[in-house]
């Protein structure tokens, strides 16, 4: 498969509607991070360098800065879960005919299984970071790209609830209780801060846009 990046938006739509198994809904969360940070990037750059906001300059560098990084980590994490997918298909297709093949199988199904966990908890991570950025460009950023910001949260939120479920399809199938009691524990903790942070952004956009 071409590198995410390396496709057009054409290209990446026309990919993810063909009856191929990858990019799918994982891939699509991920990008759908990337968009949010790109959008929060936006509103911290219309607001970098304008006189009236002089004294949030520091704060929307950094946003900027810290969005536009996580923008690249999201694209990489939307890269990861394709091949992570395919790393479980061709485990999947590993001999069964022997009692130690069988062994050897249900190991290499495991492992993918667990890396396919690891890509959508890395993009909820994330996207945790990403929450407070946003929140903070709704806050400080410039008021005539409010409803970028808000979009922004609408978005990081929309990432983080689709990573979650790739993530909770993978535990189910897991035979490791520890690694799905500790990554289920993630999950409630970071869907938790990603919506408080989100639900104080939008609130900051409904009282700015006087809705």
């Amino acid at each position: 498969m071409n590198d995410i990046s390396s496709l057009s938006m054409e290209e990446f739509l026309d990919r993810l509607g063909s009856p191929s198994a990858t990019p799918g809904g994982g891939s699509a969360s991920a990008i759908c991070a990337s968009i949010s940070s790109r959008l929060a990037q936006m509103v911290a750059n219309l607001t970098i360098g304008r006189p009236k906001f002089e004294e949030v300059q520091d704060d929307m560098i950094r946003a900027c800065d810290s969005a536009e990084k996580l923008s690249g980590v999201f694209m990489a994490l939307a890269m990861k879960d394709s091949e992570a997918f395919d790393l479980f298909m061709k485990a999947l297709s590993l001999p069964k005919g022997t009692e130690s093949e069988k062994t050897s199988r249900k190991e290499a199904m495991q492992e993918a299984l667990r890396e396919a966990t690891r890509i959508p908890m890395r993009v909820l991570e994330k996207a945790r970071e990403m929450t407070d950025i946003v929140l903070l460009v709704a806050e400080k950023g410039n008021p005539n790209a409010i409803t970028d910001a808000g979009v922004s949260a609408l978005l990081i939120e929309a990432a983080a609830r689709g990573a979650a479920m790739n993530a909770r399809i993978n535990l189910a199938s897991i035979d490791d209780d520890t690694f799905i009691e500790e990554n289920l524990a993630l999950i409630d903790a970071d869907l938790d801060s990603i919506q408080k942070s989100v639900e104080k952004a939008l609130s900051v956009v409904r009282s700015k846009i006087g809705t």
